[in-house]
């Protein structure tokens, strides 16, 4: 073989192991250090959506406060990708805080590249699966990301998708808690993530984004008609915008703005 093709060879098999390398070591930065609460961080350049797409995946369970806040942003956003369907509803009454108005997503008819996925794995009341099958308390995490596998698998989304969520959610500690989100809530189990993928990489935040608190005493009716009178909403909204506009890499031009 030609010396000069060989070295470049060598040459090329290095960067890509620097590259591998440089990854491993932030990661184990991040791992060591934990995760800002409230906003999405950069955890990987592996783009995990299908090719010329960008992957929006949501994990909640129905009647996460968490989820129930956080739907209104996703909502702002993504109606100018698709067509959400949604069902008014309310966040786990005997869960502090109670009684938060959300939207149960269930379904998204995409008109852009962004495809729009989401997860709810346990009940109303945090003691069964969604599908209403009895689920120990001690055993909400273990059972929780079998559930989560096996749906984000069923809706043919890689494996990485629901390992990634698991891992940022029981495993990396959040700088402002000192514990990761899972193990931070009581009962321990899967609370809430959203994370978002495409050419420019992979970003996820696993902690609110939007404080239940500022919505109790409102309908969902009166939020859906009413969004811009929620800064935080606004807020959020935006930063899920820009996520999508920074995971999307060369897609980008292809977003609306």
């Amino acid at each position: 073989m030609n010396k000069k093709i060989l070295g470049i060879i060598v040459a090329v098999i290095v960067i890509i192991a620097g590259i591998a390398a440089y990854e491993l070591f932030f990661s184990k930065i991040a791992m060591a250090q934990g995760i800002p609460a409230g906003r999405f961080i950069k955890i990987s350049n592996e783009d995990l959506a299908p090719s010329g797409k960008i992957i929006v995946v949501e994990q909640s369970w129905y009647g996460c406060p968490v989820g129930a806040a956080a739907s209104w942003a996703i909502y702002d956003v993504l109606k100018n990708y698709g067509n959400l369907s949604y069902e008014l509803h309310y966040s786990d009454p005997d869960h502090s805080p109670a009684n938060i108005p959300g939207l149960i997503f269930t379904g998204f008819k995409s008109t852009s590249v962004v495809e729009f996925y989401v997860a709810y794995v346990y009940n109303e009341y945090l003691n069964a699966s969604y599908n209403g099958t009895p689920i120990p308390q001690n055993q909400l995490i273990q059972v929780g990301e079998q559930i989560l596998k096996e749906e984000y698998a069923q809706m043919g989304l890689p494996p990485q998708v629901a390992q990634l969520i698991i891992q940022y959610e029981t495993q990396i500690p959040v700088i402002n808690y000192g514990k990761p989100s899972a193990l931070y809530v009581k009962p321990p189990h899967l609370n809430f993530a959203i994370l978002i993928s495409g050419p420019n990489g992979t970003y996820i935040v696993t902690t609110p984004i939007v404080n239940p608190t500022i919505l109790e005493g409102y309908s969902p009716q009166y939020v859906l008609s009413h969004l811009d009178q929620f800064p935080q909403i606004i807020q959020a909204a935006r930063m899920i915008q820009n996520t999508i506009l920074e995971a999307a890499g060369p897609l980008a031009t292809e977003c609306p703005t």
